[in-house]
């Protein structure tokens, strides 16, 4: 959201739909986490019984898991791609870092293609470029009267 703060102003279509793609995205990740979880317990409470089943169970979990956002980053990498035309287009972060965005939202889009060398690629890269990204919002933060006063949907003094 505070992408989309940030961006908004320049590139509101594309900063709006990139934020509904991150959205989504979190909450693929989230509830593959949970299933995740609460699979690998009843696999464990099941396999004490009967190993041979709580690997099958355990096979037909990690699909879903694997098909909700472990084995395939296409959301998450379009919201990456679209985040990063988007800050292109509104300049509101560093060239450098929207180009390496650009490129990491590609590998992602393309993890469609089940190859494990480009989800690996997606997840280091997106690694080091919410790290950068990090940086980049701690350092450039709007300052506060900027934010009130759009928070409140006041134009600011210059304008009245």
């Amino acid at each position: 959201m505070a992408l989309h703060s940030r961006l908004k102003k320049n590139a509101y279509v594309l900063s709006q739909i990139a934020s509904v793609f991150g959205l989504i995205w979190v909450g693929l990740v989230i509830a593959s986490g949970m299933i995740a979880n609460i699979g690998l317990a009843a696999v464990i409470k099941l396999s004490v019984k009967d190993p041979e089943q709580a690997m099958t169970v355990w096979l037909t979990i990690n699909t879903v898991v694997e098909g909700l956002g472990g084995g395939n980053e296409v959301v998450g990498g379009l919201w990456v791609l679209l985040l990063s035309i988007a800050a292109l287009k509104s300049k509101a972060l560093p060239k450098a870092l929207n180009s390496f965005g650009l490129f990491i939202g590609l590998v992602g889009v393309c993890t469609v293609y089940p190859a494990d060398v480009l989800t690996e690629i997606f997840g280091l890269g997106q690694i080091m470029w919410f790290i950068w990204l990090g940086i980049i919002m701690l350092m450039k933060r709007p300052n506060q009267a900027s934010l009130i006063t759009e928070a409140r949907n006041i134009p600011p003094i210059e304008s009245r």
